[in-house]
């Protein structure tokens, strides 16, 4: 008997400590005012729903269901401006966890969900575009280091790392263009020719052939039938004069988008600098710049690697006429310009027979 009493007493004292734990669960009204107070409304409101029902004519109940609402209602607003400015600062982590404590608490409210499944989708379209953006500066510098690699396997050709480091590059290559052929794909099949020239533009020059060629050209004329060129010829590159007397800004504008259109990136960059220039801050001129020089990375890029093959054939005139041209749209590209130097230096000798 001695031996169970320490067993009752630890009984009882469980017994008490759960009815300590939950004080209110045999009064639902002090529950439901417990739950307000800790800012639970999607519970209290269920709770309170169910008194209602066993009692639908009492008035206070109704009322208190009324205030409770618009606390409910308050609380939801707030998180979906504070997710609101969780994006607005690219915070999409503290974005996230508005919505997540929302729906916690609000498990039923309409707003919040819809905002949350609306916030997935911005989410999930804007990883696309990094991974995109991501996969085409991975094909840039790629383009730009190849020739390098290439030189480095030619000038020691006994070195095994420079070998390995060769056709390490060369298998990456391969399977860049390949992903890029068909980011290019579907960039022409959901309407986005710009994306659809670049990636394509990329991929022949990672991996030329008469197939990836073929569907560069459909790209092309894909953009060209979507950005169509004036029905007047375009102008040259315009005189201090001619600009000083353009009618308005949005003229000049109108200049730039054909000629960006037309890919006539020179008199583009042109324009673009002279827009810069009168209205530097303009937030429309920085998205154009940015899509500015992406194209010219590209078309630098592309010529890069099609004049590298030509030169390594021994067409060093062939590879000239690609890469001179490009001299003007980047003129500060050191590896452009050392190309042209050394093009020209080879080609001199062989002129001259020195």
């Amino acid at each position: 008997m001695r031996h169970l009493l320490p067993v009752l007493c630890i009984a009882l004292l469980s017994l008490g400590g759960c009815a300590m734990l939950d004080p209110l669960s045999a009064d639902p009204q002090a529950r439901i005012e417990a739950l307000d107070e800790a800012g639970e409304y999607g519970r209290a409101l269920a709770l309170l729903d169910r008194q209602l029902a066993a009692d639908p004519d009492n008035a206070q109940l109704r009322r208190q269901r009324a205030d409770l609402a618009r606390r409910a209602a308050r609380f939801e607003q707030r998180i979906l401006i504070e997710a609101a400015e969780h994006l607005r600062r690219d915070n999409w982590a503290g974005a996230r966890e508005r919505y997540d404590h929302g729906i916690a608490v609000l498990p039923d409210s309409q707003a919040l969900i819809a905002a949350r499944d609306a916030f997935e989708v911005q989410r999930q379209e804007h990883l696309r575009i990094l991974r995109t953006r991501l996969m085409l500066a991975r094909a840039h510098g790629l383009v730009r280091e190849r020739p390098l690699v290439d030189e480095i396997h030619r000038v020691a050709p006994g070195s095994l790392r420079a070998r390995q480091h060769f056709l390490r590059t060369e298998r990456e290559a391969r399977e860049l263009a390949d992903e890029l052929t068909l980011l290019g794909e579907r960039a022409l099949a959901e309407d986005d020719p710009m994306l659809a020239v670049e990636a394509l533009t990329l991929a022949h020059a990672l991996a030329p052939a008469h197939d990836s060629a073929e569907r560069l050209l459909a790209a092309r004329e894909a953009r060209q039938a979507r950005f169509p060129p004036p029905a007047e010829e375009l102008p040259g590159d315009p005189s201090p004069e001619s600009i000083a007397t353009e009618a308005t800004t949005q003229a000049l504008k109108a200049r730039f988008q054909a000629a960006f259109a037309a890919q006539d990136l020179a008199l583009a960059r042109h324009l673009l600098e002279v827009l810069e220039a009168r209205n530097g801050s303009d937030p429309a001129l920085r998205r154009q710049r940015q899509l500015l020089n992406q194209a010219i990375d590209t078309q630098v890029s592309a010529g890069l690697e099609e004049g590298r093959v030509l030169y390594a054939q021994g067409r060093i005139r062939e590879a000239l006429e690609i890469w001179r041209p490009l001299k003007a749209l980047a003129p500060e590209n050191r590896e452009l310009e050392a190309h042209v130097e050394r093009g020209e230096r080879v080609l001199r000798r062989l002129e001259t027979g020195h």
